[in-house]
């Protein structure tokens, strides 16, 4: 129960950090083009950049930690089952914590490219995206166990 509590909590924070940022990127095409008054610049308010800061960290610490738990080849996620989980619940799993991961790495690359063609117009976004590009580096080292030579 535990497992599938967290597992929705965290569903969630991701569609919340994928609706922010969808928002954000709607303000920014908006704002550089000419003649749009749907997404005004005020539209992506203060309470949405600090919800975007704060929520896309906590997903962003998320895959960090999953990613380094999890042994390269493995899906992230599988070692919160049981040893003798029936395969469709491996199977299901396996599923979510990849989609997971896929969605966060296409939200990110998004807010990272769209704050790099447009770095004015919503810093917000812009901050978020250069943050994220740190994030998914750590993500990386952290699944396939890179360190420096010693």
């Amino acid at each position: 129960m535990k497992s599938l509590f967290g597992g929705l909590v965290s569903v969630i924070l991701l569609g919340v950090y994928v609706h922010l940022i969808s928002v954000a990127v709607r303000v920014v095409d908006c704002v550089s083009g000419p003649g749009c008054t749907l997404y005004p610049l005020s539209y992506f308010n203060d309470g949405m950049a600090q919800a975007l800061s704060v929520i896309g960290g906590l997903v962003s610490a998320l895959v960090i930690a999953e990613l380094a738990l999890a042994k390269p080849g493995e899906a992230p996620g599988a070692r919160v089952l049981d040893a003798g989980a029936s395969s469709n619940a491996t199977r299901a799993v396996t599923v979510v914590s990849v989609l997971y991961v896929l969605v966060w790495i296409g939200a990110g690359l998004c807010a990272f490219l769209v704050g790099l063609y447009h770095p004015k117009e919503l810093p917000a976004l812009t901050t978020h995206g250069q943050a994220w590009l740190g994030l998914a580096v750590s993500a990386a080292y952290a699944y396939f166990g890179l360190s420096p030579k010693t």
